[in-house]
């Protein structure tokens, strides 16, 4: 039989256990939408290292861009989620090393190393230009911004002059498409449609563009503004054509793409979806508003993976191809409108 004292040991272990993941439990998973004290906290620890973030305990859009800026730059899967590695990360980077000058180095090769900037490193050690003597010892603030003089803009100036769209990746010797893809948090699929690559193959010294995780959200259209919604042969180009199935001549207000029934169709761009149902003549159908006067439809799928009103990102998956509607074979109508107005989706493709 155990003893009194024994049964008392266990039970103050098994507390213990239970605080422990109790503990782990509170530092959950902050995501858009959370509110509270730890989304301060978050905010508060992003904005000691220089990030652009409001501090009152919402975790918005701003704070998303900043969660991603932060993954990005350290990276991180960039999916503006602050999860376990995101949230350790951060927190390793609430303040500075003491680091020995080796023979070679340099403030921007340890700028680099350390993800912070060459500014930054001089302030701190109070160094008039950037000569660095081997043997020294400085110190290297954990600031996290990845060589970006964050403190360099205002928040006003940064609003008015949002971050790119894209950014240009030049591929480095040894990368694939897949390393490129899960160092920004992005897939092999959307690069290749932002990019009108026809299979995986790349070469050293080449530039792509990335859809940039850090942009606003905010659309506005121009040349290369949406990516491919999927590849496969143009089988209908815009503009006046003999129909498919009337034989009448008839102006094609999009682009059919032919591809085989069931292919992923991504969205062109982010925006919210405005419908998502059967269509007459062109079947199941989306449509996207990226911006109060720009709107993209995908038309004869066979089927729906978004709903009305979700948000999607750009390359997100949000139908697939079929032949539904008025429809000769399985191929995706892809249409551009400003203003009610069907353009030429060619236009603004890469």
């Amino acid at each position: 039989m155990y003893s009194v004292k024994k049964i008392t040991y266990f039970i103050f272990i098994f507390l213990l256990i239970c605080a422990s993941l109790s503990t782990q439990s509170s530092a959950q998973i902050l995501e858009r939408g959370d509110r509270g004290q730890q989304v301060e906290e978050i905010q508060t620890m992003l904005d000691n290292i220089g990030y652009d973030v409001e501090i009152d305990g919402v975790f918005g859009p701003w704070t998303e861009r900043a969660v991603k800026d932060f993954q990005y730059n350290n990276n991180l899967k960039v999916d503006g989620i602050m999860g376990t590695s995101t949230r350790n990360a951060l927190q390793n980077m609430q303040g500075e090393i003491e680091y020995e000058i080796k023979p070679g180095d340099t403030l921007i090769e340890l700028a680099q190393k350390y993800n912070t900037s060459v500014k930054n490193i001089k302030e701190r050690n109070n160094l008039k230009n950037e000569t660095i003597i081997a043997g020294d010892i400085i110190k290297i603030p954990f600031d996290g911004t990845g060589g970006v003089h964050h403190d360099s803009r205002s928040r006003t100036e940064e609003r008015q002059n949002p971050p790119s769209k894209y950014i240009t990746h030049q591929i480095q010797p040894g990368e694939s498409l897949s390393v490129i893809a899960n160092r920004y948090g992005t897939s092999i699929e959307t690069i290749q449609l932002s990019n009108n690559l026809k299979g995986s193959r790349i070469y050293a010294g080449q530039e792509i563009k990335i859809p940039n995780p850090a942009a606003d959200g905010s659309f506005h259209l121009s040349e290369n503004s949406f990516i491919w919604p999927l590849m496969g042969r143009i089988s209908s180009p815009f503009g006046y054509r003999t129909h498919p199935v009337s034989g009448e001549r008839d102006f094609h207000s999009g682009l059919d793409i032919a591809a085989p029934s069931g292919t992923i169709i991504r969205a062109a761009a982010s925006g919210k979806v405005i419908l998502s149902e059967w269509l007459s003549g062109y079947g199941k159908t989306i449509v996207i508003k990226h911006s109060p006067d720009v709107k993209t439809l995908y038309a004869h799928n066979s089927t729906l993976l978004v709903s009305e009103g979700q948000e999607v990102e750009i390359g997100q998956p949000i139908s697939r191809v079929g032949s539904t509607g008025v429809s000769t074979g399985p191929h995706l109508h892809f249409e551009v409108q400003v203003n009610g107005n069907a353009v030429n989706p060619v236009d603004y493709l890469p």
